[in-house]
This record gives C-alpha cells, sequence and structure tokens, in this order.
C-alpha cells in the first residue's frame, strides 16, 4: 500500500518541496481585524509581515477546522496516511487532525512532531521522502522517529513584546520580569520552550545561536529561518553552512509564528548526523 503524508502549515516546508513529494499541506487560520485568512493562501507571508507592526490589537490564530483534516486525509485514497503535525503542546492543532483522522479508522496515522516550523518540516520531508522511495507505513514511521531525536530547534528572538501581547510568554520556562530587557534563546525540545541564554545584546544573540548549532557537530540538513529579517538569515546560513553535508535553506516562518515571535526572529532548525547522538 502507497504512504501519503500530510500535514499542517506551521511546518515551514518550502512549497517546492511539498509539491515534489506530492505532500499535503493544511493551512492554519489567522484572524487580522475581523477577518480569517488561511495561512500561505489567503494572505503571503510578504504582506502579513509588512502589516504586522502596525496592528492593534495582534492577529490571533487558530487551528483548521477537523474537517480540513478529514478532507485533507480522504484526498490521499486509497493510500496510508502519515499525518505529522505541530505540537500537540503549542495548539489546538493536533487535537483537531486526531478528531478529522477518526473518521478514516486505521488508514490515518498521527504523529505529533514535538516541534514547530522546519523542526517539524524537516520530519515531514523525511517522512515523504521514504514514501516516495516505497517505503511502508512502519519504514516511514521509523524514519520520522529518528529524524525526531535527531533534530534541534533554537531560535533567538528581537523582543518578547509580541510573546507578552499574544499571552504566550508562558510558553516560555523563565519569569516574564526575567526577559524584558534581554535577548532570549529559545530552545524546542519534545514540545517544550526553554530559554537556555539570556544575553542584552542582537549581536551577542546571533553568536549565541551560531555556537549552540556549532556545538551540535556535523549536520546532515539545515534551515535557517527568519521572520522579515532576510540578510540576517542569509548571513547566519553562510556562517553555519560548513557545518552541514547539504547547503542550508532559508526559510522565512509561517505568519502563525511570526504573530507570536514578532519580526526579527532568526532561528536555526538542524538535523544533526547519526553520529551526532
Amino acid at each position: 500500500m502507497p504512504v501519503r503524508v500530510v500535514t499542517d502549515s506551521n511546518g515551514d516546508l518550502p512549497p517546492e518541496l511539498a509539491a515534489r513529494y506530492n505532500i499535503v499541506v493544511v493551512p492554519s487560520v489567522l484572524n487580522i481585524e475581523g477577518k480569517s485568512y488561511l495561512d500561505g493562501v489567503d494572505i503571503s507571508r510578504t504582506e502579513f509581515y509588512q502589516r504586522l507592526p502596525g496592528l492593534n490589537p495582534l492577529p490571533t490564530t487558530a487551528a483548521p477546522a477537523s474537517a480540513a483534516f478529514e478532507a485533507a486525509y480522504r484526498s490521499c485514497a486509497p493510500a496510508e496516511v502519515v499525518a505529522i503535525h505541530l505540537s500537540a503542546s503549542f495548539s489546538a492543532i493536533f487535537n483537531a487532525a486526531r478528531l478529522g483522522a477518526e473518521p478514516l479508522g486505521e488508514q490515518v496515522t498521527l504523529v505529533d512532531s514535538g516541534q514547530a516550523s522546519m523542526g517539524m518540516g524537516w520530519q515531514v520531508l523525511a517522512a515523504a521522502e521514504a514514501a516516495d522511495a516505497g517505503a511502508t507505513r512502519e519504514e516511514v514511521l521509523r524514519v520520522v522517529q529518528l529524524v525526531q531525536t535527531r533534530v534541534r530547534l533554537y531560535a533567538t528572538l528581537d523582543t518578547i513584546e509580541y510573546l507578552r501581547r499574544g499571552g504566550r510568554a508562558s510558553l516560555l520556562s523563565a519569569r516574564l520580569g526575567d526577559l524584558l530587557q534581554i535577548k532570549p534563546l529559545l530552545e524546542v525540545r519534545a514540545g517544550v520552550v526553554s530559554v537556555p541564554a539570556r544575553v542584552r545584546t542582537r549581536q551577542k544573540a546571533r553568536d549565541e545561536l551560531a555556537a549552540r548549532v556549532e556545538a551540535l557537530g556535523p549536520l546532515a540538513r539545515l534551515a535557517i529561518l527568519h521572520t522579515n529579517s532576510a540578510g540576517d538569515a542569509v548571513a547566519m546560513a553562510q556562517r553555519l553552512a560548513p557545518r552541514a553535508q547539504q547547503p542550508p535553506v532559508v526559510v522565512e516562518a509561517t505568519a502563525v509564528i511570526g504573530t507570536h515571535v514578532g519580526p526579527g526572529a532568526i532561528g536555526v532548525a538542524a538535523v544533526m548526523v547519526e553520529s551526532g547522538l
């Protein structure tokens, strides 16, 4: 039985890769000034980041309806489906996906990525590559599990104001008052956001980010993520490229993530080679 891969737009997988491997991407919902937009469909990332600084109140985000997930899974018939979604710790998306999968029974296997952005996207791509090569569902799931143990996601924010205004500062395992005057380095792993470092300037934050990635050893894959900060992302990609077996991918993070972290954020999603475990 062939295998198809389904995910949601929070994985930041570049559209050309999703198209190449026939990956179905279910868009999240953005609510901006009383109007709902499908992430990446009704509003581009460029337009969103241009508007974001002037939006008051901030946009809100919502999970797709369970019916949207059910339709996505049904579109893959008669193939078996491996559905890899945003960590249940961060959003109601995983629960909506679960409800959407229920009518299809064993056709759909859900995977909580424990990640966001390309921390999830690398898992999705690995699954799709395996499926494209003829792997069974069980083999695809083993590939995803292996990548999940090897992926690391770090980010540095230019400000935590957007987390505070959006009510998401509680995601950080640190007191809000301790973070207001610094640039936190965040790490996402197994559905938990931690703050392994706190520095005072943007440049020191970028240096700390690079140092964390360099300490991982050789990298099988590397993505540089940004929110309306392409120049900084390209510079980080050039700095870290010697660490990776393949050229880094530079990705502007989805508007859903940008809503919470604000403009000027830089992140790195790296997959360590097996010897780096």
